[in-house]
């Protein structure tokens, strides 16, 4: 196996990798909470959706685990999912109570099912090409009836973008119903001009 960060997702998180110190990463995100920042917007999302419910959430592309971690401070059970491995062992040298798991979201078999799916910080774009379809059929069979569903990435102009309108195949063909589309994670309307788009789907 090469010993090169990322090579086990993609060529494109590869090129990602190379510019990331991991650790600089993460205090990147404590320099910015430290100022007064909001940080949690996804945890924020998920908690405006479920109201006063404490739910199973999975952490989808989990990456150095900031929103499980959030997630459990705030009394709710999480648990991570990253293929990096060098991810995962970023985020259990932070939580090490926190189950984190090495996986390929488009192959994952964990023994659980959840009320919460959330699949943020670009995933379907650093993901292996053409493996969106199958990363959402299994996160969709990771989740309870009436779960949900939270994905949120960047809108690209590149030929090869992977477009809202794809993400949306993709999710019915899983057997998803849509629920709301945003531009953001603060859930503002979406647009045709969107360069971000937060994806709420449930299964029924």
């Amino acid at each position: 196996m090469s010993n090169v960060p990322g090579s086990g997702v993609s060529e494109r998180w590869i090129e990602w990798r190379r510019t990331v110190d991991l650790i600089k990463y993460d205090q990147r995100w404590d320099a910015m909470a430290a100022r007064g920042d909001s940080i949690h917007g996804e945890a924020d999302f998920v908690e405006r959706l479920i109201g006063d419910r404490k739910v199973r959430l999975l952490d989808a592309g989990c990456g150095t685990g900031r929103l499980a971690i959030e997630m459990v401070k705030r009394g709710h059970h999480a648990v991570g999912a990253d293929l990096d491995p060098d991810m995962i062992d970023r985020a259990a040298t932070k939580a090490p109570h926190i189950d984190w798991h090495v996986a390929d979201l488009s192959e994952m078999s964990l023994d659980s099912k959840f009320d919460v799916i959330v699949m943020a910080g670009n995933i379907p774009l650093f993901c292996a090409p053409s493996s969106q379809a199958a990363i959402i059929q299994s996160l969709a069979e990771h989740l309870d009836r009436g779960g949900y569903l939270i994905s949120g990435f960047s809108l690209e102009t590149r030929p090869d973008a992977y477009a809202r309108r794809d993400y949306q195949r993709d999710a019915l063909a899983a057997g998803l119903t849509e629920v709301a589309v945003y531009s953001t994670w603060d859930q503002n309307p979406s647009t045709d001009g969107d360069d971000y788009t937060v994806m709420l789907h449930q299964k029924n």
